[in-house]
């Protein structure tokens, strides 16, 4: 058995099942909801990018007037947990936006937000490069041709660190050569987001750019998303993740990322990579227990959690200024009969008062005095979407072996017991690694790294 790889029995599962549930969810609610599939091969290699729009005040043909937001899962083949957070939001959106159906006039204040909110989620970017680890190459996170479709931006595209590692991260033949990126690009041109949300696994922490420099964006709407972040740590991680430059806090330096790509040349202004989860404990080898919770509690906690995270994110979103600079206005839906999705999503805008400005901070977009949200006011909000989430009781967990099986295989089959080469001693290369290490910690010590993330896998 090569390493890297597990036996049948205990193969990670199921991409078709996912992408069955996420088909599943969007036939249950066709007015605010659909799905594209869109292929393209490059050099024979073809790969198909599946994306779900979901515009809770009703589908539309025109969003320049709404918040957009286009939000990544599965980048990543080995970070399993993610698809499952971008399956539990959609579901939390069908409740959500359901309720606006029946109620319009009654929609709370975060849900006259996302009556001007319209999503673009991919709930499984790396396919192919997940098909890899459920075929049981547990450590593989390129696409099916090995590529790291976080490297393959034209963003700095292409410059090695002298830690540059092909298995882990190889840019492709040149910036936008891989089908995946090449598609997600033709998708920001057309859609324009406002908001770029990658999500990833390996630690916690929510980053901003720059994923190549160990430094954030000046001016005030960097530090607005950065502010952003800062609270999303308290509502969501406990103030555990680390926030900020992905470059400073992550442990190297990531050069061609979608991130800084989308920040720095598509002038997408909230330009996010959360890291979810991660298990600092795992061997090195290990790589379905370092990316992904092995248990059903943890499983749950962590996709209740950050699906509900993705809405808080949304309430944040009025604080910061290109968001403010859109006055946003409620819409009210006209109801219609007939079977025209476009005409029976027809909607009349009007005002918001300046009392329902006032009532809800998360809506307020003007005023110095509305620069920090009420405490009490987003954790009674945040306590909801936490127990909407939870109480969508699809398991998480069905899509990937739990059984305990996975990362036992995984050490059996990946670890090299240096006690069983012949004639080989520990006391041979220890002066050796100590000069190397204090060498390299002495170059990289303009980077705020953490010791145990250089020897580990790479997570952005």
């Amino acid at each position: 058995m090569q390493q890297g790889q597990i036996s049948n029995a205990s193969r990670p599962c199921c991409r078709d099942q996912l992408f069955r549930k996420v088909f599943d969810i969007v036939d249950k609610h066709p007015l605010f909801m659909e799905v594209d599939e869109i292929p393209l091969a490059v050099d024979e290699y073809a790969a198909t990018l599946t994306v779900v729009t979901v515009e809770p005040g009703g589908l539309s043909r025109y969003h320049d007037d709404k918040i957009r937001l286009l939000i990544s899962f599965g980048e990543h083949g080995r970070e399993l947990i993610t698809p499952e957070v971008g399956l539990r939001l959609l579901e939390m959106l069908g409740v959500l936006g359901s309720e606006m159906e029946h109620d319009v006039q009654a929609a709370t204040p975060q849900q006259k937000l996302l009556q001007h909110t319209v999503f673009k989620i991919l709930p499984l970017e790396n396919a192919n490069g997940r098909k890899l680890v459920e075929s049981g190459q547990l450590c593989e996170r390129k696409n099916g041709r090995g590529v790291d479709p976080n490297r393959n931006w034209d963003a700095h595209w292409g410059f090695k660190e002298s830690d540059y590692d092909p298995a882990e991260e190889y840019p492709g033949a040149a910036p936008f050569s891989e089908p995946e990126t090449a598609l997600l690009l033709a998708l920001t041109n057309a859609f324009r987001q406002h908001v770029w949300l990658n999500m990833h696994s390996g630690m916690e922490a929510l980053f901003m750019p720059y994923d190549h420099l160990a430094e954030i964006p000046e001016g005030p709407g960097a530090q607005a998303s950065l502010h952003i972040l800062q609270q999303l740590n308290t509502l969501h991680c406990g103030g555990r993740c680390a926030v900020g430059s992905g470059g400073k806090s992550v442990g190297y330096l990531a050069h061609g990322t979608a991130t800084d790509y989308m920040y720095d040349v598509a002038g997408v202004p909230m330009s996010f990579t959360w890291e979810i989860f991660g298990d600092l404990k795992a061997d090195f080898s290990d790589c379905f227990k370092m990316f992904n919770p092995i248990d059903q509690a943890t499983v749950e906690a962590t996709v209740a959690n950050w699906a509900a995270a993705i809405l808080s994110l949304v309430e944040l979103l009025p604080n910061h200024p290109d968001i403010a600079a859109m006055n946003l206005t409620p819409v009210t839906q006209v109801p219609t009969t007939g079977s025209n999705k476009t005409a029976a999503m027809a909607v009349t805008a009007s005002k918001l008062s300046a009392e329902e400005r006032e009532s809800d901070p998360a809506l307020a977009v003007d005023g110095q005095d509305k620069q920090a949200h009420d405490d009490a006011v987003h954790g009674g909000r945040n306590d909801a979407m936490l127990q909407l989430a939870g109480e969508i009781k699809e398991p998480a967990s069905e899509h990937y072996d739990l059984d305990g099986s996975v990362h036992e295989n995984v050490l059996k089959s990946q670890m090299l017991h240096a006690s069983d080469m012949p004639g080989f001693s520990w006391l041979y290369l220890l002066p050796v690694t100590i000069l190397l290490l204090l060498g390299f910690l002495l170059k990289r010590a303009r980077i705020d790294r953490t010791p145990w993330l250089r020897m580990r896998q790479r997570m952005v």
